[in-house]
């Protein structure tokens, strides 16, 4: 399993709920969460095969939000 780590704009329930369809029905991704309650709304997955940062960040964008790689 892989873990990626993302800076996001998705800060309530709402949004989340929006992005649910897409990264739950994705085929790679094993499981995802958003930590709403962080100050950088972190998007966390866990994929069964490789997936690329920039596929995510694609992804995401595409439903609106914000989504930038998480520094270490």
């Amino acid at each position: 399993m892989n873990l990626l780590l993302f800076r996001t704009d998705i800060n309530t329930r709402k949004r989340v709920k929006a992005i649910k369809p897409l990264l739950s029905n994705h085929p790679v991704i094993a499981s995802w969460s958003v930590d709403t309650a962080d100050i950088d709304n972190v998007l966390r997955i866990e994929t069964k095969a490789l997936l690329e940062e920039t596929d995510v960040i694609r992804l995401v964008k595409t439903c609106g939000f914000h989504c930038e790689v998480l520094p270490d």
